[in-house]
């Protein structure tokens, strides 16, 4: 009773705080106090931005502290702030910084139908028990070796992130670690954090790899190659040293873990255990998998957006799933329970609604932030205080796009960033100077940044919705104090490299 009793109390402070905030905004902008600065297309209003990052930095204290769901947090947020735009926006114009049609407008319809599309592809490759099968096989070519599984887990997933988007690669490879902790009896997070700074690593070294890189190379005109060209080696060398430090910062807990006594006979009882089930349901999974993935590297010549194809394998695989339930018990009432009864289940269990609603409020709340004008301002802020100097420019570009994409989406400070970087870029191209490169820092920074924090990245939200699947938990501290610092790394190791090519340009 007194922890319920601490914790009433400590979300009322919270709540109060929160009103007033909202109250003493409300006050200046009532007053009319609202100082506008003109820049670029549009005008904002200090007041308004000012609104605006408390309540991001209402949202990210309540994320980290943990005391509600990460997904009430972001509902309640986007619920108010579309509750103010109706009340007190109905009397002070200011404060209307998202009413109804743009809160649906803001979603990312791409992202969530790729998402759950994804999520029902998994699961239903996970009835046929493909991914504790994989475990298995992990264990047998490492022979009970945990360092070894450690760094497998981290280049399995590099790799394959740099030839499918992170998210997918997630999807497929984290339900596989999570099996292999199991066995070890460990916490799956010691596998799963090095995953997720993996995939976010190497999807910045292809065009496909991170959405804000398929957007860059869009707006760009870029190709698969020039991304391939001249960003492995950086992305090689910063993985090297990446996994190296992240083995150092856990090889007390690694060397804790539970020893294998019995190599053989483990083995043997794992193999009679986890057998593969429903091998026509498993052919036929993997057969719409690689069709998936091979249209995600055709979304180029399609010029088709990756949620189509995952969309497409999807509701193939479902209407497999049928015929096979169908063939196997007939036309009988049993075989339609079993069909019903399956479908219920992806939608309703498998695919993981609470982090899908934490995308969908949250995309909200940033294109409110994003309304007022402050990504414009920083954006043209970088442009009028760098732009004379090519150097500081691309590493200014290369760390605020870093230390946002840490703490908001960085899809919408990605799309801010394009016609910003590309008027640099024509710029110093008028004075017979090459600044292509500025694209790469743009890259760097908003791929890497996502390493900064559990909302970084959309990767880091799938991971860990899949590890609360399992009743697994990682808090957004245990996180941050690992991945912040190793982002940090990151990006000073991208100085490097965006100094290299800045060489190039001389």
């Amino acid at each position: 009773m007194e922890d319920q009793s601490a914790w009433c109390s400590r979300f009322k402070r919270i709540l109060v705080g929160v009103l007033l905030g909202w109250a003493m905004c409300a006050g200046v902008f009532a007053s009319g106090s609202t100082e506008v600065v003109a820049h670029g297309t549009s005008a904002f209003s200090i007041a308004s931005g000012v609104f605006m990052t408390l309540v991001m930095f209402l949202v990210i204290t309540l994320v980290a502290t943990e005391k509600v769901h990460r997904t009430l947090v972001v509902f309640f947020i986007a619920a108010s702030l579309l509750f103010l735009n109706y009340t007190f926006g109905h009397f002070v114009p200011a404060l209307q910084f998202l009413n109804l049609h743009q809160a649906f407008w803001a979603i990312d319809g791409e992202v969530i139908a790729l998402l759950v599309s994804m999520m029902m592809i998994v699961w239903v490759l996970s009835q046929t028990r493909v991914f504790e099968w994989l475990a298995v096989k992990l264990f047998e070519l490492s022979r009970g070796n945990i360092v070894m599984l450690f760094f497998s887990f981290f280049f399995i997933t590099a790799v394959l992130s740099a030839f499918l988007d992170n998210v997918t690669t997630i999807f497929l490879i984290v339900p596989v670690a999570i099996s292999i902790a199991k066995i070890f009896e460990i916490n799956p997070t010691r596998f799963v954090i090095p995953m997720i700074i993996a995939s976010n690593l190497w999807g910045a070294a292809t065009l496909i790899g991170d959405p804000p890189n398929i957007m860059i190379g869009s707006y760009a005109n870029l190709s698969f190659n020039a991304f391939i060209t001249n960003l492995w080696f950086p992305v090689v060398v910063m993985t090297i040293i990446i996994a190296s430090t992240m083995y150092f910062m856990m090889r007390g807990e690694l060397a804790k873990v539970k020893k294998i006594k019995d190599f053989d006979a483990t083995l043997k009882e794992m193999k009679q255990k986890y057998k593969i089930k429903h091998k026509k349901l498993l052919i036929s999974s993997l057969i719409v998998l690689a069709l998936v993935i091979i249209f995600f590297f055709l979304h180029g010549f399609f010029h088709m957006p990756a949620a189509v194809p995952a969309v497409m394998g999807a509701a193939l695989l479902m209407l497999i799933r049928d015929r096979l339930i169908r063939r196997k018990f007939g036309k009988c009432h049993e075989s339609k329970e079993m069909m019903e009864q399956r479908i219920h289940e992806t939608f309703s269990r498998d695919v993981e609604w609470l982090v899908i609603g934490f995308f969908i409020f949250l995309f909200m709340i940033v294109w409110a932030v994003e309304h007022t004008g402050l990504l414009d301002l920083v954006a043209h802020e970088i442009q009028v205080t760098f732009g004379d100097n090519l150097l500081v420019c691309a590493i200014a570009i290369l760390w605020i796009s870093a230390l946002f994409s840490a703490f908001l989406d960085n899809i919408p400070f990605t799309a801010v960033m394009l016609p910003v970087v590309a008027s640099l870029i024509d710029f110093y191209t008028g004075q017979g100077i090459e600044a292509t490169f500025l694209w790469w820092s743009l890259a760097f920074g908003a791929c890497l940044g996502g390493n900064g924090t559990l909302i970084g990245a959309s990767a880091n939200l799938v991971a860990l919705g899949l590890l609360e699947k399992e009743k697994f938990h990682l808090s957004f501290m245990e996180y941050f104090k690992i991945g912040f610092p190793l982002m940090l790394l990151q990006v000073a190791m991208a100085t490097v490299a965006v100094y290299f090519m800045y060489l190039g340009t001389l």
